[in-house]
C-alpha cells in the first residue's frame, strides 16, 4: 500500500499562530487567577522566549529549509543545531554560576552525584580497579553508564564541568540529524526535515544540554538505536556491522536506565517477528535472527541488570502508590499528589506533563524556567495523535513498528511509575513523539484540521486547572 500523501511540506501557520496565542492566554490566565501565586517575572520571559520560538521557528524554517537538497539541509541542520546548543551550554554555564554560585541548576542534587560519582570512578580507573566500578553497592548498575562516561572525560580534559557539556552539544546535533534520518526513511522528506527542525528548536533538548544529567548522552543512544535497527529491519541483506551497533546501542542503555534496554530490545523483537509485508523466507530470517539476538543477550547480560529488572517490574504498582503518597506528606509537597494512580495517568500520557504557569513550589524553579516547553509538548501531543489515527485508519502502522512500540512501551511503563508527571523521565519517548508530531503536521486534512481549536481550548483549561491543583494541595 503505498504511503500517505503529505497535505503540508511545513508547519502551517495556522497552527502555529493559534499555539502561541494559546500559549499567552494560558499563562497570563493562571496569573491573573492565582495573583497570590504569580510566576516570577524572568521564569515567564523563558517560557514566552521557549514556547513563541518553538512554534515560530518550526513555521518559518520548514517553510525556509524544505527548499535544500538533502545533504545542504543535513549541514544546516547539524551546525545550528551545535550552535545553539553550544551557546545555551556557555550562557546557563555563567547564568547558574550567577544564581546559584556553582555552574549546576536549581536543586541540582542528582547533577552534583554524577559528578561525585565519577571523580570516584576516574580514582578507580587510575588505580587500575575497573571491577570495582561495576560493584559499588550504592550505585545501581542503571546509573554506572553516565559517570563512567564523565571518568573518562574528565581523565582527558579535567574536571571542567565544561568539556562534557560541550561535547553532548555535539551529540545534540548529531541527534537532531539522525532523528531526520529516521523520520524521512519511515514518513517521507517532509516530515523527516520537520522533525529535524523541531528536535533543533525543542526548549526541553536545550535545558538538559546545558547541565550535568545523562539525559542528553541518553537521548542520543536511544535515537542511534532505533536509526540503525530500523536499517536492519528495512534492509535486504543484514549487515553483521549493523547489527553489532544495534544490539551494542540497547546493551548501554542497561548501564543509563534499566527500563529503557529492555524497552529497546522488546521493540526490536516485536518490529523483527510482527512487521508486515515480509516473504515467508524473510521471516524465517527474521525470526532466526530475533533468536540468536536473545541468545546474545543472555549471554551478555549480568545477573545484577537481571536483577534490577525484576525489582523494577515486582515492585511497579507499590512504587506509585508509595511514591506519590510521599509527595504527598513531603514538606513542600502537594496533599493531593496520593490520588495520583496509572489510571489517571494512562490516558494523558502522551500529553503530559503540564507546565507550572504559577509559583505554587518555590523549589521547582526548573520546572518554571522551562514551562514554556512543557506547554509544546502538550500542543505538539495533537499532531501525535493524529497521526496515530492516520497510520491506524491506513492499517500501515505496522510499516513503523519499532517507532510505536518503544515510545508507546516505554509511556506505558512510566505511566504507572512514580514519574508519570516528572517531564526528565519521558525524555527517551520524545524524538519518536517528534517524529509522529511531524507525520501529523504534514498529511493532516480539512477532517482533522477542525478539531485542533477544540483540542487547544481543553489543553488551556486542563493547564490552568492543573496549575489550582499545585496551589491548592500546598495551601
Amino acid at each position: 500500500m503505498p504511503m500517505i500523501p503529505e497535505t503540508h511540506f511545513y508547519l502551517p501557520k495556522y497552527y502555529s499562530d493559534k499555539a502561541i496565542a494559546a500559549f499567552f492566554i494560558a499563562i497570563a490566565t493562571c496569573n491573573i487567577l492565582f495573583i497570590h501565586k504569580m510566576l516570577p517575572f524572568q521564569w515567564m520571559l523563558t517560557a514566552t522566549i521557549e514556547a513563541v520560538c518553538f512554534f515560530y521557528f518550526t513555521n518559518t524554517l520548514s517553510r525556509q529549509w524544505i527548499r535544500y537538497s538533502e545533504n545542504r539541509f543535513q549541514k544546516k541542520l547539524f551546525t545550528t543545531t551545535l550552535v545553539l546548543r553550544i551557546s545555551w551550554v556557555i550562557i546557563a554555564y555563567a547564568f547558574y554560576s550567577w544564581m546559584n554560585g556553582e555552574p549546576f541548576e536549581f536543586a541540582a542534587a542528582d547533577s552534583h552525584f554524577y559528578d561525585e560519582a565519577s571523580s570516584d570512578f576516574l580514582q578507580m580507573m587510575r588505580e587500575g580497579n575497573f571491577s570495582g566500578i561495576f560493584n559499588v553497592p550504592s550505585i545501581d548498575i542503571s546509573d554506572t553508564g553516565y559517570p563512567l562516561w564523565l571518568a573518562f572525560i574528565k581523565l582527558i580534559f579535567g574536571t571542567s564541568v565544561l568539556p562534557p557539556r560541550l561535547i553532548h552539544a555535539v551529540f545534540s546535533a548529531w541527534t537532531a540529524v539522525l532523528l531526520y534520518k529516521l523520520s524521512s526513511r519511515n514518513f517521507g522528506e517532509a516530515t523527516g526535515r520537520l522533525t529535524g527542525i523541531m528536535c533543533m528548536l525543542l526548549p526541553n533538548f536545550f535545558f538538559y544540554a546545558g547541565i550535568h544529567l545523562k539525559e542528553t548522552l541518553m537521548i542520543f543512544l536511544v535515537v542511534s538505536f532505533a536509526y540503525n535497527a530500523d536499517i536492519l529491519l528495512r534492509s535486504t541483506k543484514a549487515s553483521w556491522q549493523n547489527i553489532i551497533i544495534t544490539i551494542a546501542a540497547a546493551l548501554v542503555l542497561f548501564f543509563f536506565r534499566t527500563v529503557l534496554g529492555v524497552v529497546a530490545l522488546f521493540s526490536l523483537f516485536t518490529a523483527l517477528i510482527l512487521t508486515k509485508g515480509q516473504s515467508m523466507k524473510r521471516w524465517n530470517k527474521r525470526f532466526a535472527m530475533a533468536t540468536w539476538i536473545g541468545i546474545l543477550i543472555a549471554v551478555l547480560i549480568s545477573g545484577k541488570v537481571i536483577s534490577e529488572i525484576e525489582t523494577v517490574y515486582n515492585n511497579r504498582v507499590a512504587n506509585q502508590q508509595v511514591g506519590m503518597q510521599s509527595r504527598a506528606t513531603q514538606e513542600g509537597g502537594n496533599s493531593f499528589a496520593k490520588y495520583g494512580s496509572s489510571t489517571i495517568f494512562a490516558p494523558m500520557i502522551i500529553i503530559l506533563p503540564f507546565p507550572s504557569f504559577t509559583n505554587a513550589n518555590r523549589e521547582q524553579q526548573n520546572q518554571q524556567m522551562f514551562s514554556g516547553g512543557y506547554f509544546t509538548r502538550n500542543v505538539y501531543s495533537f499532531f501525535v495523535l493524529v497521526a496515530l489515527i492516520l497510520l491506524i485508519k491506513r492499517k500501515e502502522w505496522r510499516e513503523h513498528l519499532l517507532i510505536i512500540t518503544f515510545f508507546s512501551t516505554y509511556l506505558i511503563i512510566i505511566a504507572m511509575s512514580n514519574f508519570a508527571v516528572a517531564e526528565r523521565f519521558h525524555l527517551p519517548a520524545v524524538p519518536f513523539l517528534l517524529c509522529l508530531a511531524a507525520f501529523g503536521m504534514t498529511h493532516i486534512t480539512k477532517k482533522e484540521k477542525k478539531w485542533f481549536l477544540s483540542y487547544i481550548v481543553f489543553i488551556v483549561l486542563v493547564v490552568i486547572a492543573w496549575n489550582y491543583v499545585k496551589i491548592a494541595g500546598r495551601s
